[in-house]
């Protein structure tokens, strides 16, 4: 049953990855009452692919109207990488603003939950959420980066003896990333799963950073 969910995840993973590249073809009616096709998908212009992928430019740029006052904009490119599913898995909850909201504010009082920004140390220290402690998904290969990785488990509790983990007692992270099209926090979960972190103990801010302040949530740049 196991395998089945898994092989029905990773269809829905690579058939939703498909959508987004070929897009939907769906009909509407406009404004003067004509009935019209169109293909629903991402817009991606030639000229933006070789755009450098850097905290600068992709929380960067001006879409906003010249009429709208500085302080209420809110620019961010929109193109970048692959499109998540809504979850990541049966086990792994999706959460929006709210959520994380109630999730900052349990982990004010229990230390037992954690805010983690899974992007590498310069998108963190560029601006991130309040509260969130930074772990690169990088330092999840634990092939590669098995000093890291080992530092990590004991920030999120989970105890090491003669090299091996115990998990039992491991904090609830709440993990995000750049937004629906960032594949850092999801690669992070993939990597402590495999590991054997429970999948219960993981959440999922899919918006990310681009959802946050686009609702006009504060960010602030750590030190």
């Amino acid at each position: 049953m196991k395998i089945l969910s898994i092989i029905l995840l990773i269809t829905t993973f690579l058939f939703s990855s498909r959508l987004e590249t070929i897009g939907v073809e769906t009909s509407y009616t406009d404004v003067n009452g004509e009935d019209k096709n169109i293909i629903i998908k991402r817009e991606k212009p030639a000229e933006c692919f070789n755009i450098k992928f850097d905290p600068t430019v992709v929380l960067g740029g001006n879409a906003a109207s010249s009429k709208i006052p500085e302080k209420c904009k809110r620019d961010f490119v929109t193109y970048m990488g692959k499109v998540s599913p809504i979850k990541f898995s049966d086990k792994v909850e999706t959460y929006g603003e709210v959520e994380v909201l109630e999730f900052i504010q349990k982990a004010t009082f229990d230390d037992n939950y954690l805010l983690v920004d899974s992007r590498t140390e310069d998108w963190f220290y560029h601006s991130t959420i309040p509260s969130a402690i930074n772990a690169p998904y990088t330092y999840a290969n634990k092939v590669q980066f098995a000093k890291e990785y080992d530092a990590m488990m004991e920030l999120f509790n989970v105890k090491i003896v003669d090299g091996k983990y115990d998990y039992s007692e491991a904090k609830t992270l709440l993990l995000f990333c750049n937004g629906a099209w960032c594949g850092q926090s999801p690669e992070a979960m993939k990597q402590y799963i495999r590991h054997g972190y429970p999948e219960e103990k993981l959440k999922w801010y899919r918006g990310g950073i681009q959802s946050w302040i686009s609702l006009g949530f504060p960010t602030i740049k750590p030190e």
